[in-house]
């Protein structure tokens, strides 16, 4: 049996495959994996948790972030 080489674009078509597959599989691994969180939370974005959550109602919130201001942790807005 005499092997021969494929024709160029043979070659073109198999390297388009694979680079295909590798994106594909690239953007999927991201959308998998979730995106990481913040070690430590702020005290802030805590009491934007219990305000969205319901835990407390907004005048607790607002007595809160008045305090965190008072005390200089109120690092957003």
């Amino acid at each position: 049996m005499m092997w021969t080489a494929a024709p160029w674009w043979h070659w073109l078509w198999m390297a388009s495959f694979w680079m295909v597959i590798v994106v594909v599989a690239i953007w999927a691994a991201g959308r998998i994996v979730p995106p990481p969180r913040d070690a430590q939370p702020t005290a802030r974005s805590i009491l934007d948790e219990r305000l969205a959550q319901g835990e407390i109602d907004i005048a607790e919130y607002r007595r809160r972030r008045r305090d965190l201001s008072a005390a200089g942790q109120d690092h957003l807005t």
